[in-house]
């Protein structure tokens, strides 16, 4: 073999030698985070609006981390306990927006994120409880009440390679997070009756922005795969009642990534909403029907693709499958887990499509569900940059 002609560089058209292949953006930047925001507010009877963050433009956003403590003073040996949803609900709102004010994600409520995050896929230990920084605790005791929570606000789609990370770059276009803090009546089902100070922290992290070059000097794509892809969570909320449904989704465009159903009873209840949940339950896409799903076969499947395998919910129980959700993710074609995905299985979708949930509702009276709709719209509404051109 003539390892001269093997070794000889591809050639252009023209005859001259093609430019090397650019390595991954990964290679060419680093890491960042950094903490800005930091708020102390008492929580009352009414939800107060916390002061708008701001983001840093740091490169590329990757995301957000918000840390909640909670002090509760309990001088009077008052019983505390949390609601269903508590402690997460602590944030009646939460509103990630663009440069012109459009929502990226939510608004939402701070458990509704904690479950897009648990079951949206994006990291390896999803489930906020799982973490060792968090904390609840109840009882009669000086500090029943106080709480300590951390849940991501998402921005990047696929770490690996850095897919939607956040051009952030400009001072003058900034994107910014809004916080409304909730009552005391959302958050504690028997509440310390003394006060209840919240601190809120944020802690932004991205990428720094690229040397255009590795170590050894090799050229470095100088962006994120796809530059200007970007995936939205948007939080559905339709009321029906008990018996047949049929539920269309409001229309958008893009590639569906997750649905997270959720649903509750007269009374907000997840935990009536998951006796209620319809069984069997059907999603109908235009003419076709992919999803036709046995509850119990769906709770085995969350436990195989998430791990999330306690079979009770608690305040404290981390990894369960928590009451009235149940995800459908289009993101587990690459990985065991879903996040780990290769972009190719989302479910594309159009104003002129039809999404239908059917089923029946089981109880009595008036439910909500809530349908939490996280899709991507790729770099030029292309879905090939999202795969490398395949």
């Amino acid at each position: 073999m003539d390892t001269a002609v093997a070794e000889r560089p591809a050639q252009t058209g023209n005859g001259k030698a093609a430019a090397p292949a650019l390595r991954p953006f990964i290679t060419g930047t680093r890491p960042i985070d950094r903490q800005i925001y930091d708020n102390t507010t008492v929580m009352t009877t009414g939800t107060v609006r916390l002061p708008t963050y701001t983001l840093d433009t740091d490169g590329y956003t990757r995301g957000m981390y918000i840390l909640c403590e909670a002090t509760a003073v309990n001088t009077t040996a008052s019983t505390a306990a949390f609601t269903e949803d508590g402690p997460f609900i602590a944030f009646a709102t939460i509103q990630f927006s663009d440069t012109n004010n459009k929502p990226i994600i939510g608004p939402m409520t701070g458990h509704d994120l904690a479950m897009v995050v648990k079951y949206g896929g994006y990291a390896f230990s999803d489930d906020a409880k799982n973490s060792c920084a968090y904390s609840v605790t109840t009882g009669t005791g000086t500090s029943g009440g106080s709480f300590r929570f951390i849940i991501r606000v998402p921005i990047e789609l696929v770490r690996r390679d850095g897919l939607g990370a956040l051009l952030n770059k400009s001072a003058s276009a900034v994107y910014k997070l809004d916080l409304t803090l909730n009552t005391l009546a959302s958050v504690y089902s028997d509440d310390p009756t003394t006060s209840v100070s919240i601190r809120t922290r944020i802690q932004q992290f991205g990428w720094m922005d690229s040397d255009k070059v590795d170590y050894m000097k090799n050229a470095t794509d100088p962006n994120p795969p796809a530059l200007n892809t970007m995936q939205y969570w948007d939080k559905q909320t339709l009321v029906v009642n008990a018996g047949a449904i049929n539920l269309p989704l409001n229309t958008f465009n893009g590639l569906v990534r997750n649905l997270v159903w959720e649903l509750r009873d007269s009374n907000q209840s997840r935990t009536a909403g998951d006796n209620d949940f319809p069984d069997p339950f059907e999603v109908h896409y235009d003419k076709t029907v992919p999803v036709s799903r046995n509850k119990n076969v769906w709770r085995h499947m969350i436990t195989e693709d998430f791990g999330y395998s306690a079979a009770t919910e608690a305040t404290a129980t981390p990894l369960s499958r928590d009451n009235g959700i149940y995800p459908l993710p289009y993101n587990v074609d690459y990985g065991l887990k879903p996040g780990a995905e290769s972009r190719f299985g989302y479910l594309p979708v159009s104003a002129a499509t039809s999404v239908v949930a059917r089923g029946t509702v089981g109880g009595s009276g008036s439910h909500t569900f809530n349908v939490f709709v996280n899709y991507v719209w790729p770099a030029n509404g292309d879905p090939k940059s999202l795969t490398g051109g395949r």
